[in-house]
């Protein structure tokens, strides 16, 4: 179950991956080890699926995934170490596909921001919740707006990019002094690992935040 789990990740299978859990609860456990991989495009892809997963079972069977998503949230306080750093991301992802059912969970993501090691995914988890409902995670911006300065170029950028999508036009001015920051990280959109700058994310997010109308 292990391998097919992540074979389908690999291959971006959502369809299939949503019947092999319904078809067999253990393939839940094996989607959370894969949160871990050290394959940096499967553990991402792991973190889509989980959220594809919840968002395709949520309405049917909620207490299940009601249980799933305490399971993660216990890993998550429990994760001592950088190799669950991708576990916020995880809950991120799956708010985003089911704000009606899970919405309430979206603020638990301000607790992994106090943690390095975390930081970079909890803002990608926050700007997915953004990308559906910038009202459930609006209160996050002034605890995000102080990463933009860290010393970790992955959590600039993810910071940079979330704040553009949660409309946080009261950030612009510290993302304009991002522009030229040329500082590589990667970062998962449409998919796929991106490899691009601190800068490019900071000069997107400005773009964003100038199109859209302050809430």
């Amino acid at each position: 179950m292990k391998q097919d789990v992540v074979d389908l990740l690999r291959e971006g299978d959502w369809e299939e991956l949503a019947r092999a859990v319904r078809a067999r609860k253990v393939a839940w456990s094996e989607l959370i080890r894969a949160l871990y991989l050290e394959d940096e495009l499967v553990g991402w892809r792991a973190v889509e699926g989980f959220g594809r997963v919840i968002g395709e079972l949520a309405a049917a069977e909620a207490d299940t995934c009601r249980e799933i998503l305490r399971r993660l949230l216990w890993a998550l306080n429990e994760e001592s170490g950088t190799s669950g750093r991708r576990l916020p991301a995880a809950l991120g992802e799956a708010v985003a596909r089911t704000p009606g059912i899970f919405g309430g969970y979206a603020l638990t993501l301000l607790a992994p921001l106090e943690e390095p090691f975390l930081q970079a995914a909890a803002a990608w988890g926050l700007g997915r919740v953004a990308q559906v409902r910038q009202d459930l995670v609006r209160e996050a911006v002034a605890a995000l707006r102080p990463l933009l300065t860290s010393p970790d170029p992955a959590v600039r950028g993810h910071a940079a990019w979330a704040l553009g999508e949660m409309g946080a036009h009261d950030a612009a001015e510290e993302l304009v002094s991002l522009a030229s920051d040329s500082s590589t990280l990667e970062i998962y959109l449409d998919g796929g690992l991106r490899r691009t700058t601190v800068g490019a994310l900071a000069r997107a997010a400005r773009a964003r935040l100038q199109t859209a109308r302050p809430s």
